[in-house]
């Protein structure tokens, strides 16, 4: 907990007040999740699973264009920059509790979650040159998300089977590991594990 007190305090000389704070909230967030020891193996798999998945998808996706445009013309914080509109969601709905969860078992430190420089407009890892977060470190509804635009390109590119057949299996792993985590969350609720 020290470090990453120690990081918001380097944060807070560097970024933005409401940028800083965020960080800090999802560090935290990050830290108090079980630990490896304490959930299951196919837990432990499903988040692991859907690093992979997510990670894939960011390589599937890298050369769009309609990510790079989409937030042009739009209120800030949507419009910040000309790409991302959907990026400039608050940082505290991306990383729910069950994302941060997934991403703690999948190998996401603190440190691993490193800001943007410059202005903060909607998620506290959103900065002109896009998201900061290395693909699996980042939430899975922010890697997921096919918009309008998004999905024209890739149909228009012959790409969309693929990407959708993609976005199903990452859907379906975080969801496994959703249901799993909540299973022993119940049962450590009980008393039984």
């Amino acid at each position: 907990m020290l470090l990453v007190l120690g990081r918001y305090l380097l944060d807070r000389a560097r970024q933005p007040r409401a940028r800083a704070g965020e960080l800090l909230d999802v560090r935290r967030r990050l830290l108090r999740q079980a630990s490896r020891r304490r959930a299951s193996p196919a837990e432990i798999e499903a988040a692991r699973g859907a690093r992979r998945l997510r990670e894939a998808l960011c390589r599937a996706l890298e050369a769009v264009q309609a990510c790079r445009r989409c937030g042009a013309g739009h209120p800030p914080p949507h419009g910040r920059w000309d790409g991302g509109y959907c990026c400039g969601a608050p940082t505290d709905v991306l990383f729910t509790d069950d994302e941060v969860a997934a991403l703690r078992l999948a190998g996401t430190t603190p440190r691993r979650l490193r800001p943007p420089t410059g202005d903060h407009a909607g998620c506290a890892f959103r900065g002109p040159q896009g998201c900061a977060l290395a693909p699996g470190d980042r939430p899975t509804c922010c890697v997921r998300y096919l918009c309008r635009d998004l999905t024209r390109e890739l149909h228009a590119r012959g790409d969309l089977a693929a990407i959708e057949a993609l976005v199903d299996e990452l859907d379906a792993t975080h969801l496994r590991f959703v249901t799993l985590r909540a299973a022993r969350l119940d049962d450590e609720a009980v008393g039984l594990s």
